[in-house]
């Protein structure tokens, strides 16, 4: 651990007045039977004792990586805070100094079998070459100089889904057991991830080839790297593999420098936001335009209608230091958007974050946000994040912004 870590945990920490302002909207504090220590303010006081400890040389360190690790990282927290306290900043640093090897005994072993397999497949479940079969029959040009880059985001959702479905069978304890040996020997990773949801499957595929069509419509026509391309390493850097995510980003730019891109299409909220604010703080060289690809169709008539809809906007869009809003001013231009109480910089996170992790509490925090959203009265709840959909996905009613505009490009 470096003393630079230890000093940007203390100074965020130390600017807390223990108000109690940022359990008000924390995400993961009531779904969790109001556990203090996973909730904004319980991070923030844990981890003034984890300084503490780590200064002092105490032989008696804090179990804490549930408290941090179940942090969704949204950064609520921050915009009610009266001292500037961001509980997100708080928990990465304190993933950091478990991911830097201090604290053997936090570091959760799903977490390690993540990092590993991606690290190995350039995936997180070795599904790399299975993600591209979503454009079986599609044309692409490898002479653009615009790359449509999907992370392997959308089609890692069935995978999730299913994975998560067999750690319920399993139990918690046999889950961290075969997490374990994963992270130690990778390989393991395909008897475990070669289950996927094919409903959702199918309807992830669909999105995907949606948003080419809107691509296409708009008069691009893309390259795509298929089973060669790499997911962005967002767990990695999530979960505070500081020095690998820093070798993971080097690989990746590497395969997008080789593709001949000028300019990346990012389709997704945490690949856009990785790639836009991250990359370049890590890679010296990540010299690439990047772009969401909602911001390249905006001009498209897709005519408007009455229709009431609720949009969930994405914590990774409207919730960091720039907000992005172009998928929420294109839905107005085609329907009447009823936004819930928690919008904008309130706005609720998904839990998408936690389903591998802490797929229970992912699962009550999604519960809760549905209920928002549908509170509005509005006819359908449009998502802009292949996480959002997936967990949102309660009923038919819910759509991803991609479909819903296709739907409205071809009336």
């Amino acid at each position: 651990m470096t003393e630079s870590l230890l000093q940007k945990l203390e100074a965020e920490v130390g600017k807390c007045i223990s108000c109690g302002f940022c359990e008000s909207v924390c995400p993961t504090l009531s779904p969790s039977g109001y556990d203090l220590w996973k909730g904004a303010r319980g991070r923030v006081l844990v981890a003034k004792e984890l300084a503490k400890d780590l200064r002092s040389g105490s032989d008696g360190i804090l179990h804490v990586s549930d408290s941090f690790y179940s942090c969704l990282d949204c950064y609520a927290c921050l915009y009610v805070c009266p001292a500037g306290v961001n509980a997100g900043i708080v928990s990465h640093t304190s993933r950091e100094i478990i991911a830097s090897g201090m604290l053997p005994e936090n570091e959760n072993p799903v977490a390690k079998m993540i990092v590993s397999t991606t690290m190995k497949y350039l995936n997180p479940l070795g599904v790399r070459e299975k993600a591209s079969k979503w454009a079986e029959g599609l044309n692409f040009n490898d002479n653009s100089p615009d790359l449509l880059y999907t992370g392997n985001m959308f089609q890692l959702m069935p995978y999730t889904k299913s994975l998560n479905s067999l750690r319920n069978l399993m139990g918690r304890r046999m889950s961290k057991f075969m997490a374990g040996l994963v992270g130690k020997h990778p390989p393991l990773i395909g008897f475990i991830s070669n289950r996927r949801d094919r409903d959702l499957d199918a309807r992830m595929s669909q999105s995907l080839r949606n948003i080419v069509e809107l691509l296409e419509s708009s008069g691009l026509n893309v390259k795509y790297l298929g089973s060669n391309e790499p997911y962005p390493g967002t767990f990695i850097y999530d979960l505070g593999y500081a020095d690998q995510f820093r070798i993971y980003a080097e690989k990746v730019t590497k395969i997008l420098k080789d593709s001949g891109a000028k300019r990346i299409i990012t389709i997704d909220p945490h690949t856009f936001d990785l790639l836009k604010n991250t990359y370049p703080k890590f890679v010296r060289d990540f010299d690439f335009e990047v772009v969401h690809y909602i911001d390249l169709i905006k001009d498209l008539d897709f005519g408007k209608s009455g229709e009431k809809v609720t949009f969930h906007e994405p914590c990774h869009l409207v919730l960091r230091e720039c907000p992005y809003n172009s998928p929420m001013d294109l839905l107005r231009q085609t329907s009447e958007v009823i936004l819930p109480a928690r919008s904008g910089r309130k706005t609720r996170c998904c839990g998408g974050p936690n389903e591998l992790l802490f797929p229970e509490l992912s699962e009550k925090i999604s519960e809760q946000r549905y209920g928002e959203l549908r509170e509005t009265g509005a006819s359908r709840v449009v998502t802009a994040c292949p996480i959002c959909f997936t967990n949102l996905a309660k009923d038919e009613k819910t759509i991803e912004i991609s479909d819903f505009l296709i739907e409205k490009l071809r009336k």
